[in-house]
Order: structure tokens, then sequence, then C-alpha cells
């Protein structure tokens, strides 16, 4: 799957990937397990591209790279993570929870900087993830 491509819009999310981005287990993990030092917060993808779809679907039923949580809270989840490469340019992660009910079309991203920010993008413009295996 390495190379293939997640295309979709941008969207605001709830909220809590900044609190989880932040726990000290989350970062921690984050940093061994897929290179990145976590910013504040996901960026929301919406994966609404029809040649899309098919790889994200493909892509959750692989193992990934597991995050363990060590609490048993009623927020707190495991989650799989893939790492890739933000339109071409900077390094992430897709962060998927392991909880029932995760919207199918969603993928949250996690990067060292602010994504927004860093392109100069904003909710409905097109984001490129490229899978790096």
């Amino acid at each position: 799957m390495k190379g293939e491509k997640l295309i979709g819009r941008l969207a605001t999310g709830i909220g809590i990937g900044t609190t989880f981005t932040q726990l000290d287990w989350a970062k921690d993990q984050f940093r061994e397990r897929v290179g990145v030092d976590p910013f504040p917060g996901t960026v929301n993808v919406i994966i609404d591209d029809p040649d899309s779809m098919p790889v994200w679907v493909r892509l959750q039923q692989t193992a990934g790279i597991h995050m363990d949580n060590p609490n048993d809270g009623p927020h707190d989840c495991d989650a799989k993570c893939w790492k890739v490469s933000i339109n071409d340019k900077i390094d992430g992660a897709i962060v998927f929870p392991l909880v029932d009910g995760y919207p199918p079309v969603q993928v949250e991203v996690i990067a060292a900087v602010a994504v927004r920010d860093t392109f100069g993008i904003e909710d409905g413009d097109t984001v490129t993830l490229t899978l790096k295996g």
C-alpha cells in the first residue's frame, strides 16, 4: 500500500484530538512508534474521493502501528496508526481510534506542525495523504 494516496477534504473535528495528542502516554508512543512529536490536535480529513475510499477500507483492515492505551476511562481507547506524507511536504500519521461507531469516512492525522497554518488551508480544501508503508 506504500505510495497509495488518500484524497479528501479538510473538516473541523469536535476537539477531542487536542486533548488526546497531549496525553503523556500518547505523545510518547507517537514519538517512538511513528516518529511524530504531535502538535496539539489532529487534522480531520473526510475521504470523499471515489478512488481513495477503497484504499481507506483496505488500510483499515491492516494491522497498522498499534497504540496501547494504558487507561480504561470512558473516553480512553486504543488506536492504530499509519505513517503518511501530508500534501507530499510534511510527515504525519493517520490515527484510527479503535471504537465502535467511528465515522467511516473520517481520517484523523497528526503532524509535528500546525497543518492548517503550514499550508494555509481551511475547511473544504483538498488534502492528500500518501502512505509511507
